[in-house]
């Protein structure tokens, strides 16, 4: 077996788990939290918000890392963010909240869909679209899985020691797999993409600079797209737990709704990967408005 495909494995596995516990479990503790501290929803979800943009800055310093070092080293050290979420677990007053937050936003740059997609593009051009698939179908569960067990957590420990079971998850899950199973590319093992063995077999596929692209009205314009959707995406996930408790419902059903959204991510992939055979990728995206 191509020792790519043991990479992908491995980065769907971990980017469930990393996703569920930095990502999705802040929507669960949301309301928790508001009732214990007195803070505002406002002012919770404002950290959130903080560690996302940091988390775009920090983005360029991680993509320069990948580029030199590889993943190995990163990714694994990003692995320990469980140290951050303990902390998270002891906060008392907000100042705090929002500095470790900061920290948060770090981690989730390096250990995020960005570095996972950069390293299986190493590994992968002719089966790239397909390795990339594979991954976000295993951690577009993330959501699906973890929004339920954070609550059956809160609900069995409460919300401070629901984060230390949580802490503990990320780091059994995450850290070895990465240290272990992470390489900086192919070549470093005397591979070559997607497995070829013959100079023939390699791709001669013209790719294009930073510069070429930012020239490119369609690039910029596709951002600024991605942008705005992820946005109100990521304000929706965030808030919706916290408002349907609101509404009346208790913290289980509300985590559980919220959670098939990610369930049915998943549906449209496996519709978009069928797609993806038969059309462009600008017919691709014309059909799924539909």
């Amino acid at each position: 077996m191509y020792y790519g495909w043991l990479v992908v494995a491995t980065l769907g596995v971990t980017e469930t788990v990393s996703w569920g516990v930095l990502y999705y479990a802040f929507a669960v503790l949301l309301e928790p939290m508001r009732r214990e501290l007195g803070w505002s929803l406002g002012e919770l979800t404002g950290a959130f918000s903080l560690a996302l943009l940091l988390n775009g800055v920090t983005a360029i310093a991680v993509g320069r890392w990948l580029d030199r070092r590889g993943p190995r080293l990163l990714m694994t050290a990003g692995s320990c963010a469980g140290v951050l979420v303990l902390a998270w677990s002891r906060v008392t007053d907000l100042r705090s909240f929002y500095l470790i937050w900061a920290a948060i936003c770090l981690v989730m740059a390096m250990v995020l869909y960005e570095p996972a997609f950069a390293t299986v593009t190493l590994w992968f051009e002719r089966h790239r679209a397909r390795a990339l698939t594979a991954v976000t179908l295993l951690a577009g569960l993330a959501s699906t899985i973890f929004l339920p067990l954070t609550s059956w957590l809160i609900r069995t420990q409460g919300w401070r020691q629901a984060l230390l079971t949580l802490a503990v998850i990320l780091a059994a899950v995450t850290i070895l797999p990465h240290g272990l199973v992470l390489r900086r590319g192919p070549e470093a093992m005397g591979l070559s993409p997607d497995g070829r063995r013959s100079p023939a077999e390699i791709s001669t596929t013209p790719g294009f600079s930073v510069a070429e692209a930012l020239r490119a009205g369609s690039f910029r314009w596709m951002t600024i797209a991605f942008c705005l959707g992820i946005g109100v995406a990521t304000a929706v996930r965030v808030q919706l737990v916290a408002y349907l408790v609101q509404r009346g419902l208790s913290l289980g059903s509300a985590a559980a709704f919220t959670g098939s959204i990610g369930a049915m991510q998943v549906l449209g992939r496996l519709v978009l990967g069928a797609l993806s055979a038969s059309a462009a990728p600008r017919r691709r995206i014309r059909k799924s408005r539909w």
